[in-house]
């Protein structure tokens, strides 16, 4: 299953829940008291097994959210040793470890592909994207709490229909750049937040066009040249 439905499905199970409890049908004080840490492991297990997002941030969060679970149960670990004490200087030797690793590439995280379309989810988390192709139709991406970075100045339109991406943004951020030859409109709602459209619009009668529909939270949209 895709990180994008995954995260759909979990969002969705919350407002389920949410909902029933102003219903009355159930009580979630307890619940959602005890079990928030939930949100953090499942957060991370689905950047773990993301080949494209970062493994250093998805293990802090699945640490954090493990570790505020045990406490939240009053499960002891250690007699008369509170573990969430340690968890920031953790998190520091974490990143510090993560910054003495050698990277074998400079692009080491960036994702070229040559398909017509592009599908991208990022929470907490970052990715690069090449698009190459020769048949460009578009896709959807989404930034939550994390950025995406999209190359399509090697891509092509070659479609009498424009190209269209859906782009989801809550508290992050995309930046998406385009062949100069290409005329971009960007449709959308920012709230909180806010678009740019940086390419040249002084292009009349361009044949290939991208469209950009957007709702952007709390975050920035940004597509250039």
């Amino acid at each position: 299953m895709k990180k994008r439905n995954l995260f759909g499905i979990f969002v969705i199970a919350i407002g389920v829940i949410i909902l029933l409890d102003r219903l009355g049908i159930i009580v979630t004080d307890d619940i959602l008291s005890t079990y928030w840490p939930v949100g953090l492991i499942a957060i991370g297990l689905i950047n773990i097994t993301d080949k494209h997002s970062s493994k250093t941030f998805a293990v802090i969060l699945l640490l954090v959210g493990v570790v505020f679970q045990l406490k939240e149960l009053n499960v002891t670990v250690f007699n008369n040793i509170d573990i969430t004490e340690f968890i920031f200087p953790v998190i520091i030797i974490i990143i510090g470890a993560w910054l003495l690793i050698p990277k074998t590439s400079k692009n080491l995280r960036k994702n070229t592909i040559s398909t017509s379309s592009i599908d991208n989810m990022s929470m907490f988390s970052g990715s690069d994207i090449i698009n190459d192709s020769e048949n460009f139709k578009g896709g959807h991406l989404t930034a939550a709490f994390g950025g995406i970075d999209v190359d399509l100045r090697n891509a092509n339109i070659s479609s009498n229909e424009p190209a269209i991406i859906d782009s989801f943004v809550a508290f992050g951020g995309i930046e998406i750049k385009v062949p100069i030859d290409w005329k971009v409109q960007v449709k959308g709602i920012p709230l909180f937040g806010g678009w740019s459209n940086k390419t040249d619009r002084n292009i009349i009668n361009a044949d290939k066009v991208l469209i950009v529909k957007c709702f952007v939270l709390f975050g920035g949209l940004e597509i250039k040249n």
